[in-house]
């Protein structure tokens, strides 16, 4: 089960000596080791050159560069330099871009990318506003809860609270919980 007494080419160490002994070779002598050429080199090293060079080429080479074409935008109100507004086509929010970086914008297709850009932030903003409200109103609401009777006014405040986000969300056909 356990190889104790080493196997071929297994160093045994020896206390009290200055070196370790090796166990003799079934061959008899020892072969002298050939010094390595440069191409034995370079085979060896081979696996890590390609290791560390493949994915450099393959990024000069990759065709998304979307996130490069997209300019910088802001949505619902203009915030100097990006003051030129545009309305998305598919939900109708606006939003503003700066003038010099859209000027070369001739296409439908470059115009329906940053429309949709523009949308996805309104929406991911709008997702985390409404978590945020509802989370706040069930805490209204577990705080209006107590032991022996129920905090009537903190139960009215949740109940009334204004969901600004959520009612936002819903008109462009979203759900929330």
């Amino acid at each position: 089960m356990f190889n104790l007494g080493g196997g071929p080419g297994v160093r045994v160490h020896q206390f009290g000596g200055n070196r370790p002994r090796r166990r003799p070779q079934a061959g008899g002598a020892q072969q002298p080791q050939q010094p390595q050429t440069a191409t034995s080199v370079l085979q060896s090293l081979l696996p890590l050159i390609l290791l560390f060079i493949i994915p450099v080429i393959s990024s000069f080479f990759s065709s998304d560069s979307s996130a490069a074409r997209i300019p910088t935008f802001s949505v619902d109100v203009p915030s100097p330099p990006m003051t030129q507004q545009h309305i998305s086509a598919r939900l109708r929010v606006p939003y503003y871009v700066r003038p010099a970086d859209v000027a070369g914008y001739t296409s439908a297709g470059a115009w329906k990318d940053l429309d949709r850009a523009a949308e996805q932030r309104l929406l991911g903003t709008l997702q985390r506003e409404c978590d945020s409200e509802v989370q706040m109103r069930d805490r209204l609401y577990n705080d209006a809860q107590g032991w022996f009777f129920v905090d009537q006014a903190k139960l009215e405040l949740a109940e009334r609270m204004e969901m600004r986000s959520c009612r936002r969300l819903q008109s462009f056909g979203m759900q929330y919980r």
